[in-house]
């Protein structure tokens, strides 16, 4: 048995048009899939009765990167998350220029973040990095690599 790749990430939204801009201007991202959910076997899945929901998946150029956004029919309640909760907390995604996304970051979503560099015993080739986080709260890690393929140690 053997890992095949990754497939998507899912991220449950409440404003499905306002996510889906901000997916699409921020990473370049295009709508390959807009259908609703619902039936017995997304029930199952979910583990939520009668549920429904509007699925729109976003697919990098290539379709390298898949972005699955769920926006259920009544709603989803909130968690809030620190980066030290346990358990999943944020998606890394590669881009090829991190000052250009923050800069589209800052004058169509008026968030503002500082990129760090990763020190060079850590990524090989550099690395710089920053946290956003999307319309809803999710956290994303944004990430450009140096010249050179990143090496971990």
């Amino acid at each position: 048995m053997a890992l095949l790749g990754h497939d998507h990430v899912n991220v449950v939204v409440t404003d499905m048009e306002r996510s889906i801009r901000f997916y699409a201007s921020l990473l370049g991202l295009a709508v390959v899939m807009d259908r609703p959910l619902e039936g017995e076997w997304f029930e199952r899945v979910t583990g939520l009765m009668g549920a429904r929901a509007r699925c729109v998946i976003l697919a990098a150029p290539g379709g390298a990167c898949r972005v699955e956004l769920l926006q259920f029919a009544d709603g989803a309640p909130a968690q809030p998350t620190q980066p030290s909760t346990p358990g999943l907390r944020h998606v890394a995604l590669r881009v090829d220029d991190l000052d250009g996304c923050l800069a589209i970051l800052r004058r169509e979503f008026g968030q503002t973040a500082e990129p760090t560099d990763v020190p060079g015993d850590i990524v090989r080739g550099g690395k710089r990095m920053c946290y956003i986080h999307d319309p809803d709260g999710a956290m994303i890690e944004l990430c450009q690599y140096g010249l050179e393929q990143p090496e971990f140690r």
